[in-house]
């Protein structure tokens, strides 16, 4: 999310608006908007609605998430676009972003692979030691 965050304008400025969305209850995505300084909303979707209805659920982690994934809706809610993805191999937002350029006439941007740097993995770490493991709903 970072990323979008830092790549917002140009984002803005090929006629897209960036909106997450997180399984988390709205004190918690707000406190991770506030920490990452997202200038775009978290949207909350607690009873996971939305990510069962689009197909985005994962119940096997933290007690029911949302797996990583990224939209372009259009015009009239339509989606022009969209990449199921995963913690290995994501849409890269350059990727994105010339999607967004070409009005979706290039196809669709590849997944490309994530590779963490130890600075993923020790934010990981201080977020679970911070909020702790969650366990799957009963």
């Amino acid at each position: 999310m970072a990323e979008y965050e830092q790549r917002g304008p140009e984002i803005r400025s090929a006629g897209a608006d960036l909106v997450a969305l997180s399984v988390d209850a709205a004190a918690r995505s707000e406190a991770v908007r506030r920490q990452l300084g997202l200038s775009f909303p978290i949207l909350c979707d607690t009873r996971r609605e939305v990510v069962r209805a689009w197909d985005l659920y994962n119940p096997k982690e933290q007690g029911g998430i949302a797996v990583p994934a990224v939209f372009v809706v259009g015009p009239g809610l339509r989606v022009l676009h969209r990449s199921i993805d995963s913690t290995r191999r994501r849409v890269s937002t350059e990727g994105v972003l010339g999607f967004l350029r070409g009005g979706g006439a290039e196809g669709a941007p590849e997944r490309v692979p994530v590779r963490p740097g130890l600075g993923h993995f020790a934010r990981a770490v201080a977020n679970a030691l911070r909020r702790g493991l969650r366990t799957p709903e009963g």
